[in-house]
């Protein structure tokens, strides 16, 4: 598996909302589920590609819940097979990633695989619920992607450094919402 890292300098792109998002995130849900099969508990479409009306990254963004992440030795060695990347612990402890990069260099999907009551999984499911029901609050969000897009063209860390402060306020507005609604 690779080491990797999130603050890496690589090429990114925002695009507008893409209705085909929906469609990409069906074909990807087919293939995993061949593959995890009934270890898959849920496979979710997260992240702003998941976000009706959200300027994105093209990046589908998966979620596979688990039970255990040490018992997928043999759907990690089919997903490699598949042309999938696969790194540990890239988003948080007892994580896994898979992705695929395009032939210009950008990736294209990420499947995240975390165990079911992680503060990880959780943290995607709350957060991707909490802009669907606040359209202002991912407007907000689509508007900074595009200006720190447009300030940091060539330099993804400082991109990711410039969204930080928001996504932090947002994500404590999303689970106050989220404690309320329970």
């Amino acid at each position: 598996m690779k080491e990797l890292d999130k603050n890496i300098n690589r090429k990114y792109s925002i695009s507008d909302y893409d209705p085909d998002w929906i469609v990409r995130f069906g074909s990807i849900k087919d293939f995993v589920k061949n593959i995890f099969k009934d270890k898959a508990l849920s496979i979710e479409h997260v992240g702003s590609t998941s976000i009706s009306g959200m300027k994105a990254k093209p990046i589908i963004d998966v979620l596979i819940t688990v039970k255990d992440i040490k018992d997928l030795s043999k759907e990690i060695d089919e997903m490699i097979r598949a042309g999938y990347e696969c790194g540990e612990n890239y988003i948080a402890p007892n994580t896994l990633i898979f992705f695929s990069v395009g032939p210009d260099g950008e990736k294209l999907e990420n499947i995240h695989v975390c165990e079911i009551n992680s503060f990880k999984a959780k943290q995607f499911i709350i957060m991707r619920d909490f802009f669907r029901v606040f359209p202002e609050k991912a407007k907000a969000y689509s508007d900074l992607k595009e200006s720190n897009m447009q300030k940091f063209p060539d330099d993804y860390p400082a991109y990711r450094t410039a969204k930080k402060p928001f996504l932090d306020q947002i994500e404590k507005e999303a689970y106050e919402w989220f404690e309320n609604i329970k």
